[in-house]
């Protein structure tokens, strides 16, 4: 049985050791990817906290024009005139 030199067996013992370094640090699962992966993470959360946001308010929008009994009177005006377009001259009109 012939024995490697102890050179190439370091060689090659080196060449593995880098293979797995280098992938564990730029491959598709290394450090870098993760780092990329937390931003993603983190602007999806951003849109899904604006999102909630934007759902309540609408969701208080609808809940005033829904309920019969005490249907606000100036939200069902102020809204039928942002639909259709309507706004008398004597309207002041303020934008959020």
């Amino acid at each position: 049985m012939i024995l490697p030199k102890p050179h190439l067996f370091t060689f090659l013992c080196l060449l593995v050791i880098t293979y797995f370094v280098y992938h564990g640090i730029w491959g598709n699962r290394g450090l870098f990817r993760l780092i990329e992966i937390q931003d993603e993470i983190s602007e999806a959360q951003e849109i899904a906290r604006k999102t909630v946001i934007e759902k309540e308010a609408l969701t208080q929008k609808t809940d005033a024009l829904k309920n019969h009994n005490a249907l606000d009177k100036d939200v069902l005006e102020e809204e039928a005139a942002r639909v259709l377009n309507m706004i008398d001259e004597n309207d002041v009109v303020i934008l959020n």
